[in-house]
């Protein structure tokens, strides 16, 4: 019976061991580096797709014609469609989809739909509607809508001061049952009421600061409120690299870019996701 090793195999062994040191380090180091990228890349895609998706979700409730496009939130409006695509914020005028559907339990609060046989100037008929509130916003489907800083008061200009609403895209209404009264210091004459209407109880924006995606809701323009003084901010996603929205007509396309300085020896590591909305 054998009680040690030969000089030969003990040769072999340290060959083996010498072989292993060498290439076994960088295999491992293969092995953790591939798990990390894997690992920030579900990571990543996961958190864009997610950013895409809830900024979607409220875009696709959008009055389209209010779409517009600004370099910060304090910035000038550019008509969505002809901005440059540099810009960081991107905001609209929601529809109250909540209550123009309603729930199981409660009935819709809005009909959208105007009576324009038993109408006047001063008070519009909208049979269905349950709502009693203030504040709204209404905008009329089918009005020709020239988007000036003024039209849906993306300029500050509280449009419920007015004495005319001419060439005023939304307007300031409040609401009693089936009832739409003027906001205004006037009534509706001169605007051009439809037999459809959406109504708004808020705009929103989302706008790239810094690295930070954030959005902006409970503000109304059409009372000359703003994103940056009046909203309430929540922050969507951090470490966002870019931020890139355009329109197609009617039809919205956006891009988060969410990345990880964290990666080595590839620098910034960053994954897009892209959505388009109706």
């Amino acid at each position: 019976m054998r009680k040690g090793f030969t000089l030969l195999e003990l040769v072999f062994v340290i060959v083996i061991f010498g072989i292993m040191s060498k290439f076994g380090a960088d295999i491992l180091y293969k092995i953790y580096e591939n798990y990390v990228y894997s690992n920030t890349f579900n990571r990543l895609e996961n958190q864009s797709e997610a950013a895409v998706k809830q900024i979607a979700n409220r875009l696709q409730y959008r009055i389209k014609d209010s779409t517009i496009a600004r370099n910060d939130l304090t910035a000038g409006i550019e008509p969505i469609g002809s901005n440059t695509g540099d810009e960081t914020v991107l905001e609209w005028i929601g529809v109250d989809i909540d209550g123009w559907k309603g729930t199981t339990s409660t009935a819709p609060q809005w009909s959208g739909f105007i009576d324009l046989m038993n109408s006047n100037a001063a008070t519009l008929s909208s049979p269905g509607s349950l709502i009693t509130d203030t504040d709204l916003g209404i905008f009329f489907i089918g009005s020709n809508v020239d988007l000036n800083s003024s039209a849906f008061g993306w300029n500050g200009t509280n449009l419920g001061g007015l004495t005319t609403q001419t060439g005023i895209a939304i307007h300031p209404v409040d609401f009693t049952t089936t009832s739409i009264t003027s906001a205004n210091l006037g009534d509706f004459t001169n605007v051009d009421v439809y037999e459809y209407y959406q109504l708004s109880r808020s705009a929103y924006a989302v706008g790239l600061i810094g690295t930070d995606l954030n959005l902006y809701y409970d503000y109304r323009p059409w009372l000359g409120e703003s994103a940056i003084l009046n909203a309430t901010p929540v922050l969507i996603m951090e470490n966002v690299t870019s931020f890139k929205f355009t329109s197609m007509g009617d039809i919205m396309i956006i891009q988060v870019c969410v990345g990880d300085g964290n990666v080595t020896g590839v620098g910034e590591y960053s994954i897009c996701k892209e959505k388009v909305v109706f």
